[in-house]
This record gives structure tokens, C-alpha cells and sequence, in this order.
């Protein structure tokens, strides 16, 4: 036999009975790439180039919902994102 807990509503000013971590917020989809390439110039020069994405589809990853209860008035909303797509470029001189 499945028992459910009754959730109720606290009265202004005390605490309800929710759990802790009970507000979950949306998954994450995040795929990053590196990649990188050695030329050797001369005998003792090299040259190294590396190319690094991040969020390589540039998915939109939602932010966890405002989860401070009191006085919010955002309490469960979403209102930030996470990094949008980035690249980032490196150039090596070794001698």
C-alpha cells in the first residue's frame, strides 16, 4: 500500500512541511570540443594551435528557479540562463 504525504500550506511567518532541494530545475545539455595541432617549424621551434568550444550547439540551459521562499516574488520562476556558446582561439611559439 503507497502512502502519499499530505503537503499543506504554512500560515504567514512559519515553515511548511517541504523537503529541502525539493525545487528542481531543468537538465542541462552541454557538448564541448577541443582540438589542437603541433607544427614544427625548425629542429628546436614548434608552433602549436588550439581551437576549445564550449556549448558547441548553443542549446539554451535554463538556470535553476528562484527557490528563497520568503517575500519573493519569483519563488519557482526561471529568470536566468547559462553561457551562451563560446569559442576560444590559442596560438603557441616554442623555441
Amino acid at each position: 500500500m503507497v502512502q502519499s504525504r499530505r503537503v499543506r500550506a504554512a500560515c504567514d511567518g512559519q515553515f511548511g512541511n517541504m523537503r529541502i532541494n525539493n525545487v528542481v530545475g531543468p537538465g542541462s545539455i552541454r557538448i564541448d570540443m577541443g582540438l589542437t595541432r603541433s607544427f614544427r617549424l625548425r629542429e628546436t621551434q614548434t608552433m602549436e594551435f588550439r581551437a576549445e568550444a564550449f556549448n558547441v550547439p548553443n542549446h539554451v540551459n535554463l538556470n535553476n528557479p528562484a527557490s528563497t521562499v520568503l517575500s519573493n516574488p519569483n519563488f519557482g520562476v526561471i529568470t536566468t540562463v547559462m553561457d551562451p556558446r563560446i569559442l576560444q582561439f590559442a596560438l603557441k611559439y616554442a623555441f
